[in-house]
């Protein structure tokens, strides 16, 4: 059963696209506000932190447009919607089955390396 739709992919593409802006914008604000720290560029420009936001969402809103405006992007977004929209993803049944497969088979390998952590530990102490 497939959590994602074949007919929302306008939707999907574009939240994506916003998150990527969102997150560009962002990077920019971190950015300049570590080189305001850096420099003192607080003290240098007036209104800094209005600036680096503006900058930011500013940035935000280029990547937002280019990528829309950008005929192959949007081909390649569809193209990964398209196969996203193929993953079967698992019951819950099955995913909590391999959690406990998982978890056992950890604390036996945990289990074997503390045991021959101690063995060694021990040759060693007998050794020297």
């Amino acid at each position: 059963m497939s959590i994602i739709k074949a007919e929302d992919n306008k939707k999907w593409i574009n939240t994506f696209i916003a998150l990527i802006s969102i997150l560009s914008g962002f990077l920019v604000i971190r950015f300049l506000g570590q080189m305001g720290e850096w420099f003192d560029l607080e003290a240098k420009i007036p209104y800094f932190i209005g600036v680096s936001q503006g900058a930011g969402a500013l940035v935000g809103l280029v990547v937002f447009l280019v990528i829309r405006g950008n005929s192959s992007a949007k081909e390649l977004l569809d193209e990964v919607y398209s196969e996203l929209v193929k993953v079967i993803w698992p019951d819950s049944e099955s995913v909590v089955k391999s959690t406990i497969g998982i978890l056992i088979g950890l604390s036996i390998l945990s289990v074997i390396f503390v045991g021959v952590d101690y063995v060694f530990r021990w040759l060693l102490n007998q050794i020297y």
